[in-house]
């Protein structure tokens, strides 16, 4: 997975997943990308399913 945030701004956008079940994420990501959501917002967002979506602690 990589991301891409825009520093200035501090908003993801873009992400890019490969492997099995990343259908969430990619879910996720576009939400975050069209809402222009902050790598903060991102990081205190409550994940559903946690081991997955976790991801979006790795962006700091």
């Amino acid at each position: 997975m990589s991301f891409t945030v825009d520093e200035d701004r501090d908003v993801l956008i873009g992400a890019t997943f490969v492997g099995q079940d990343v259908a969430d994420m990619v879910h996720a990501a576009t939400i975050a990308i069209v809402g222009q959501l902050t790598v903060r917002q991102l990081r205190h967002a409550v994940p559903s399913f946690p081991t997955m979506s976790e991801v979006w602690l790795e962006l700091s």
